[in-house]
């Protein structure tokens, strides 16, 4: 049953992987792992509940809403509003990034890549090296590296290693499987083909949106690199 499961899931990717979702602008926008940090006009690609039932009616969102951990963070009006109009795809990475060859204008991530294994995160920047236009854009961000051993050099130990265990059995899935710092993720970056690798700024960059997109500065390395 699981391997069928696998097979047709492995398909379902393959067929949004060759379509291209027909937008009113002519640049393309892609926020992978975008959880509810979405931004007008991009394509927000995430793996969540809230993702699949995003073109739900209300009352589904409603009822959704108030069994998630969105509850906490947001209102209720604020919720449903973020999914009704911003466009999602419910998509697990694990099969790549459902789009076709050089489609892409511009690519973010934030605090996605470190939840994959070492050999997953190449896939899939090999992956969005696929998907962006040449000259394209992409931007990266990752819990640093060097915050987390800072924390432990002062003192914070249970909160440094937090950034590399999980803390219970509860929080399991969402444990960080590889950390960053600069060096490894320009490292990363190159080996998968991309050029111009540089070191940003919270909400400074070549990308558009950062205003609104870019989130936990504190601990945050904000990487961008050109096709």
């Amino acid at each position: 049953m699981r391997q069928l499961i696998d097979t047709v899931t492995k398909l379902i990717c393959w067929i949004k992987r060759n379509r291209m979702i027909k937008l009113k602008s002519k640049i393309v926008k892609v926020n992978l792992g975008s959880g509810l940090s979405v931004a007008e006009s991009w394509i927000n690609v995430d793996v969540s509940l809230n993702a699949f039932f995003s073109s739900w009616p209300r009352f589904v969102l409603i009822m959704l809403y108030r069994i998630s951990g969105s509850n906490q963070l947001i209102s209720q009006e604020e919720y449903c509003d973020i999914l009704k109009n911003h466009i999602f795809i419910c998509h697990n990475v694990q099969y790549g990034i459902p789009f076709p060859d050089d489609s892409v204008d511009y690519f973010y991530s934030s605090h996605l890549l470190e939840h994959l294994s070492k050999e997953n995160a190449k896939k899939l920047v090999r992956e969005a090296y696929r998907v962006l236009k040449k000259k394209a854009i992409i931007r990266i961000c990752v819990p640093n590296l060097e915050y987390a051993i800072l924390l432990y050099q002062k003192g914070d130990k249970e909160k440094a290693l937090d950034y590399f265990f999980a803390s219970s059995e509860s929080n399991y899935s969402s444990r960080h499987r590889y950390m960053y710092d600069f060096d490894l993720l320009r490292h990363l970056l190159e080996e998968s083909g991309f050029i111009n690798v540089e070191r940003f700024y919270y909400r400074h960059g070549q990308i558009p949106n950062l205003d609104i997109l870019d989130n936990r500065p504190e601990e945050t390395l904000y990487v961008e690199a050109r096709k």
